[in-house]
C-alpha cells in the first residue's frame, strides 16, 4: 500500500498532529518519534487511510495493511483539536474541500 502524501501523525493522547510533506518528512519524523510510539498511533494519509506506526517495517519502512479509514469531517475535527492545542483562534472556522487541502493548512501553519 502506497501512502499518498500528505499526510500526518496522530499520536495517542495527543491532539497535536505533525505534518509531513513527503516520504523523506515521514522518514525524519519517524526516526525521531520511533521510541516513544504506542500501538494507537497512526499514520493518516491525503486519502484518509490510517496504519499502525507500530508496525512499520524499519528497513523499508513499509507500512502495514490499512488499520482505518477516516472521513473528511473526522479529520476535520482532529485538525480543529490540533489548532486549539496550540491556542489558535478561530478554530471552528477552519474547513477544508479535501482532505490534502486540510492537511495543507498544518503546514501553512508550521511556517508561520
Amino acid at each position: 500500500m502506497m501512502i499518498q502524501y500528505p499526510a500526518i501523525f496522530k499520536f495517542t493522547g495527543q491532539d497535536e498532529l505533525i505534518y509531513l510533506a513527503d516520504s523523506s518528512s515521514f522518514g525524519q519524523q519517524y526516526q525521531l518519534q520511533q521510541p516513544y510510539l504506542t500501538p494507537e498511533d497512526l499514520l493518516i494519509d491525503a486519502t484518509g487511510q490510517a496504519y499502525l506506526l507500530d508496525q512499520v517495517n524499519q528497513d523499508s519502512y513499509a507500512l502495514p495493511s490499512l488499520f482505518q479509514q477516516f472521513e473528511l469531517s473526522e479529520l476535520t475535527a482532529l485538525v480543529h483539536a490540533h489548532f486549539f492545542a496550540l491556542a489558535q483562534s478561530c478554530v471552528v472556522k477552519i474547513q477544508a474541500p479535501s482532505i490534502p487541502a486540510l492537511f495543507g493548512l498544518l503546514a501553512d501553519a508550521d511556517e508561520a
